[in-house]
């Protein structure tokens, strides 16, 4: 089973805490999932880390849930909000003589994730969506231009209707080496004005 560490689930944990304001409990519960994952570096078993990236509300814990769960492996499930915050993650993996991959989930539509996150338990403001979804894509292309051997695999996710159930999907994209990698990222950078533009369809 994979030990994954998230801090949503996190700041289920901390006094006073309630969904109705994750917002203001997320710094710390950041810090305590960075904390938990130096140490996991240290005293797992475990040979490969997963540090995962995407916009909130993307299908991140679904992805998890779903393919890696289940697998000996150490999983960050978070954004990657930063390009520096993420350095940081991959030399700390590689100096524990850990192997590190990024899995990037980007949702297929903008709109159906931003309804997704309107809809959670949890509340953030508006921008945390605009800006995890413009800074994830951003870090992700930083990693593959400066990070030649840190694999970097893509997921698209989309919602499938079976009756009235509804269920997430996940197809990975095929990309014929790093310099289409970046490519594909390059082409697909939002800042948060080009965000808010393809959520509302301006």
């Amino acid at each position: 089973m994979a030990f994954i560490i998230s801090a949503d689930e996190i700041k289920k944990t901390l006094p006073g805490y309630s969904p109705a304001k994750s917002e203001l409990f997320h710094r710390q519960s950041a810090k305590l999932a960075d904390k938990t994952f130096e140490e996991a570096l240290k005293s797992r078993s475990e040979k490969t880390v997963i540090l995962m990236s995407g916009g909130t509300a993307s299908g991140k814990s679904e992805y998890v849930s779903a393919y890696l769960a289940k697998l000996r492996l150490i999983v960050f499930d978070g954004t990657l909000p930063s390009f520096e915050g993420a350095k940081i993650k991959i030399k700390k993996t590689l100096k524990a003589g850990k192997k590190v991959e990024i899995h990037l989930v980007l949702p297929n539509d903008l709109l159906v994730a931003f309804i997704a996150f309107l809809n959670r338990e949890r509340k953030f403001s508006l921008g945390h969506f605009y800006r995890t979804h413009s800074s994830s894509r951003q870090t992700v292309l930083d990693i593959a231009q400066s990070f030649n051997d840190i694999p970097i695999k893509i997921f698209v996710s989309d919602v499938d209707y079976i009756g009235h159930r509804q269920t997430m999907t996940f197809k990975e994209l095929k990309l014929n080496g790093r310099g289409e990698l970046i490519e594909f990222m390059k082409q697909n950078q939002y800042n948060e004005e080009e965000i808010i533009k393809a959520v509302f369809n301006l």
